[in-house]
């Protein structure tokens, strides 16, 4: 039998020629050895796979015809005898997966900060958006096969030149990657000057060190510390903190271009989403406000129900605001009754309209509202622009016991390099606990209340409450459509969750 075995092996190395390639994969193993019939049946190439060394195993050593046909993913009751670095059955070993994508600079507070030690920000704290802006349109784009380019888009602020503007084209490094020792680091890596590559690569900033440690990597942060170099990248006495914000998901976005929205979060599970799947609005989800009353801010548009100013297609919602002869059209939807939460991180991607006199929001008022009325019930802005300022928008809260004690308090952010919320997909958030809610965008934060600064007035903000989508055209604080301003504008709402 195992001369037979022999001959049939030596077949198959001949005639698989340079289709096979390395096997990343242990299709079988048999700790004594002996021959089973999964073994006679990779041997035959059912598997795609030749135990080129004939030890009876096939693993790393050996040749595979198709990676993707592997005994390991047929049976996966088999033992796996090769692991990369990072613990995956037939992985590259070259990056954790997460790190794969293209980076840039947050624009949250703290993303370069600068001391005398790893981790330290004595010497300095960057403001929310307070880098230059030929920082934030900087590039940083790790491939899966361990290379590394940036794109500078032409120019960089170099530390060694008093933090002026400098041409600069350089755009790949050599990256060397180093694993964690153990479960509780992720690892670092190292550029390389080399043939083809930066004289001095960099990532951040110029006087940024060649050792990268990840602190900290998930799907949308990575958080970086590097000891600060000297213009020859000889070490200098100071060590950098980097904050970097995804700004892509290193494959195919089948739900448009910008900021992901994240399936889970470590400690928390999601209670309630809508995907906006199939063709029409969920109506265990959503009921429309309809009428033109003007809704408190002397708004213009008449909320209807028709397909033409809200629907569902290709899993997005799309809410739609038109001019109608001389009037407006609009859409303004609310979960009343049908879902309220209370407590949680909620998530809505949403892409944004633009426009002078043009307002959406996405927010929340209390369960309470019809008896308690507004603001007593509360009112939580997850976010709103207003369309003349199409690169920021405002996270807000509203409370008071009558409207005669109205109070409210709130921040903005605002992109980077003139991108607007209608270029791309962008992430709008609340972390939302007993007495306290925090405010992000793509996951920054950058507003929060708690339950001391209420100004003598009662804190509403620990029941339930549900959601309102809606465009309104004109109002107070918009102000009123003009010569400039284009219709249709449309909020395309990709997902809204509830993790808890």
């Amino acid at each position: 039998m195992k001369v037979l075995l022999s001959g049939v092996l030596s077949l198959l190395l001949i005639t698989s020629g340079s289709a096979q390639s390395t096997c990343g994969w242990n299709p079988d193993v048999d700790a004594d050895y002996q021959i089973s019939i999964m073994d006679i049946l990779a041997i035959l190439g059912v598997f795609g796979q030749v135990d080129s060394d004939q030890d009876g195993i096939w693993d790393d050593s050996d040749l595979c015809v198709d990676l993707s046909a592997c005994n390991y993913l047929n049976d996966p009751s088999e033992a796996c005898l090769f692991e990369d670095a990072f613990g995956i059955c037939g992985g590259s070993g070259v990056f954790p997966e997460l790190l794969v994508g293209s980076w840039a600079m947050s624009t949250a507070a703290g993303a370069v900060e600068v001391g005398p030690a790893a981790g330290s920000n004595e010497w300095y704290s960057s403001d929310p958006g307070g880098l230059q802006s030929a920082q934030y349109d900087d590039v940083y784009t790790f491939e899966a096969d361990g290379s590394l380019t940036t794109n500078y888009n032409g120019s960089i602020i170099d530390a060694f030149q008093n933090y002026s503007e400098q041409t600069y084209t350089c755009s790949s490094s050599e990256l060397n990657f180093t694993p964690g020792s153990d479960s509780g680091e992720i690892g670092s890596f190292e550029l390389t000057p080399g043939t083809g590559a930066c004289s001095c690569p960099f990532i951040g900033t110029t006087d940024g060190g060649l050792v990268y440690d990840i602190v900290s990597l998930t799907d949308n942060t990575l958080i970086l510390q590097t000891q600060g170099d000297n213009v020859n990248c000889n070490p200098a006495e100071l060590y950098f903190t980097y904050v970097l914000t995804r700004i892509d998901t290193g494959n195919d976005d089948e739900t448009g271009e910008g900021y992901p929205a994240a399936d889970s979060y470590p400690g928390m599970t999601l209670v309630w989403s809508d995907e906006f799947d199939g063709n029409a609005i969920n109506s265990s989800n959503w009921t429309h406000e309809l009428g033109a009353s003007g809704w408190g801010n002397n708004e213009w548009q008449n909320y209807t129900n028709a397909a033409s100013n809200s629907s569902v297609a290709d899993g997005f919602l799309t809410i739609t605001a038109r001019q109608e002869g001389s009037g407006y059209t609009s859409a303004r939807l609310k979960s009343e009754d049908l879902q309220e939460f209370q407590y949680g991180r909620i998530d809505v991607r949403a892409k944004l309209p633009e426009g002078q006199g043009i307002w959406p929001a996405i927010w929340m008022l209390g369960g309470n509202f019809a008896e308690s009325g507004w603001p007593s019930c509360g009112e939580i802005d997850i976010m709103e622009l207003i369309g003349n300022l199409p690169s920021t928008t405002h996270g807000t809260a509203h409370w008071g016991s009558s409207f005669n004690v109205h109070q409210y308090t709130g921040n903005s952010i605002s992109l980077p390099s003139g991108e607007q919320f209608s270029d791309a997909f962008h992430l709008f958030s609340v972390e939302w606990e007993a007495n306290q809610i925090s405010w992000l965008m793509d996951d920054v934060e950058f507003f929060s209340i708690n339950s001391s600064q209420m100004n003598g007035q009662p804190y509403p903000f620990n029941q339930p409450f549900f959601f309102i989508f809606n465009i309104a055209v004109g109002g107070n604080w918009p102000g009123y459509p003009d010569a400039s301003t284009s219709f249709p504008q449309e909020m395309t709402i990709d997902c809204i969750r509830v993790f808890q």
